[in-house]
């Protein structure tokens, strides 16, 4: 694959692939089936990422095939040779290893092309052509390319002649630094072309627990026909110096083991889906640094009677007059943070905008016991350093439609992780429209009333949402999605209620 980061490694026994299947990965539901018209299929074209040569066969061979069988063009960006992926052989240099990969990635190519040239021959129709195109960049350093990666991305998708477009990249928190930093480039440049983004988890697979775990759960899944699957493993099986040994000596293993093999031969691949124009905590630091620049209180929060009587609704309706530890995700410019701060003990006030925290330092002048962090949350969780329990109240105001819905149930499953059994999480959103972000106001509190706690307030208004839960001891449940490709879209959120700091 490629130098892995030290949080796992290859070499670790990782998930088994019966604890996926026995946790339900194969029943996930399906893509929808509209995704390669078989008729019209000239009028899409897929862009697939890859940071490594492999990437494409493990995470999207079957997704390759059925685009190309349906006559649909697909272009492949490889950004890199994957010359790190053995960096301690004694046999092969990296320069040597990346010629072969280079070779082997070809080869790759090849099968998935003649598969789907058997079945669109089968089926009567004409195969899509499949273009490579070459970044050249260094295996292990694609964390400070992604600026690059995404412009390329991006002139492939301007000047694409298809009405329809579709990305795919490695999932962006896979856990291999190369996947993040592609997939994150990947998805700039879907949300700019409008395209549906199709990211696959690789590593994932490996270091995840499905209990824990549990983004996955609200991703789609494409079975693969018996014909496809073949095709696939050919594919796989090209890259031979990652599926075999180099040689019998020491640093010169296989880095796809056999049992990690089996989480792409389960007859399906899967996808995180987000629907086209539509942002997550992906787009957060550029778009709330943007409204941070532009205006000192974006949102009126000091100036707003229906901002300053929101707050006070929820203060007034929190069970304790104190708690020791808070967390308040997404404190924007600190205004609701200084009022927070007054029933906490310690608080911590994190927010995915650099700008934001700045504004938010300046209001919380002198106020010592309060600590600003930035973070995209929930990506960024280890960030605020909190240990399981540590917590007493939990704040998510105006923040939760600004995530993905596997995000936002990640943000409450950790945050309830963080509280104490008694500790208590607030949520707060408008009920208005909120365009070219994946949720609104309802859907947030809804997803979260499938958790199972105990309400202990709640506070609903036409224009107003604020449940009040007690973590209790089951912090083991999860929200469940629909389907992704059912999310509002647009281009702004212009329309509605302006936009609300998110991390």
């Amino acid at each position: 694959m490629g130098a892995a980061q030290p949080s796992f490694t290859h070499l670790q026994g990782g998930t088994p692939e019966a604890a996926w299947l026995e946790a339900g990965v194969a029943s996930l539901p399906q893509l929808d089936a509209e995704l390669f018209p078989q008729e019209g299929g000239a009028e899409t074209m897929l862009l697939v990422g890859a940071a490594h040569p492999d990437d494409e066969s493990l995470g999207a061979a079957g997704l390759v095939v059925s685009a190309l069988a349906a006559g649909v063009d697909v272009s492949v960006l490889l950004c890199t040779r994957g010359e790190a992926s053995h960096p301690g052989s004694p046999s092969v240099c990296n320069e040597r290893l990346g010629e072969l990969r280079r070779a082997e990635f070809e080869a790759a190519l090849r099968e998935l092309l003649e598969g789907a040239a058997m079945i669109a021959r089968l089926a009567g129709r004409s195969v899509g052509r499949l273009d490579l195109s070459e970044l050249g960049l260094p295996d292990g350093q694609l964390s400070s390319a992604v600026d690059e990666i995404a412009a390329a991305a991006g002139s492939t998708l301007r000047h694409a002649s298809q009405q329809r477009l579709i990305v795919a990249a490695p999932y962006r928190r896979d856990g291999h630094a190369d996947h993040d930093a592609v997939g994150e480039a990947l998805a700039r440049a879907a949300l700019d072309a409008d395209a549906v983004l199709l990211e696959f988890p690789i590593w994932f697979w490996h270091w995840a627990d499905p209990e824990t775990d549990a983004e996955w759960r609200h991703w789609r899944s494409l079975p693969l026909a018996p014909e496809t699957a073949q095709a696939k493993d050919r594919a796989i099986l090209a890259h031979a110096s990652q599926v075999r040994p180099l040689s019998d000596a020491a640093g010169d293993e296989p880095v796809l083991s056999q049992a990690h093999l089996q989480h792409f031969r389960r007859g399906l691949e899967v996808f995180r889906v987000t629907a086209p124009a539509t942002r997550d905590s992906g787009s957060a630091r550029l778009a709330f640094d943007e409204v941070h620049v532009d205006a000192a209180d974006p949102w009126e929060l000091r100036s707003s009677w229906y901002e300053r009587r929101k707050l006070d609704l929820l203060l007034a309706m929190l069970p304790a007059d104190r708690y020791e530890q808070g967390l308040e995700i997404g404190c924007s410019i600190g205004e609701s943070t200084a009022k927070l701060a007054d029933r906490c003990s310690r608080l911590l006030a994190a927010d995915a905008s650099p700008e934001a925290l700045k504004l938010a330092g300046e209001r919380l002048t002198g106020t010592g016991h309060v600590d600003l962090v930035l973070a995209t949350l929930p990506r960024d969780w280890a960030a605020l350093g909190v240990e399981d329990g540590q917590l007493d109240l939990v704040v998510l105001s105006e923040t939760g439609y600004y995530l993905a819905e596997d995000e936002l149930c990640e943000l409450i499953a950790r945050s309830r992780r963080a509280l104490a059994p008694a500790g208590v999480l607030v949520l707060c959103h408008w009920r208005g429209p909120i365009v070219g972000w994946p949720l609104d106001g309802d859907r947030v509190h809804s997803l979260t009333a499938r958790l199972g706690m105990r309400r202990l307030a709640s506070y609903r208004q036409d224009e107003t949402l604020i449940d009040i839960y007690e973590n209790g001891n089951d912090a083991e449940n999860s929200c469940f999605a629909s389907s992704p490709m059912a999310a509002k879209t647009g281009s702004d959120v212009d329309s509605g209620r302006p936009q609300e700091q998110q991390s």
